[in-house]
């Protein structure tokens, strides 16, 4: 959102946007609080969509993430449409239903 210059520490220890039009001035606060620390895949027809978790947001690494190549290589017809969370179980990754339940 462009923030940056514009955020401090507001009451409570909430990174606030001080910015007037700022549309979503909790925005960073929210991210932080976050309590999933898992990969949440949602499965929609044919397509994937992934949401890495904080630590991979750091130097791109949620770019080179093998979540991605693992799910490339999946026949998208077997998968039952929903909102999972992946862990890393070794050289595997385990699948954990989650619909319904909030991240």
């Amino acid at each position: 959102m462009g923030c940056g210059e514009t955020l401090f520490l507001g009451s409570g220890g909430y990174v606030t946007c001080s910015l007037i039009d700022c549309p979503r001035p909790d925005a960073v606060s929210t991210v932080l609080n976050g309590r999933e620390t898992e990969h949440v895949v949602w499965i929609e027809g044919l397509t994937a969509t992934i949401r890495h978790p904080l630590r991979e947001w750091t130097d791109d690494a949620q770019l080179s993430c093998d979540l991605n190549r693992h799910l490339a290589d999946l026949d998208a017809s077997l998968l039952s449409p929903g909102k999972y969370r992946m862990m890393r179980d070794g050289e595997r990754w385990t699948w954990q239903r989650i619909d319904g339940e909030a991240t």
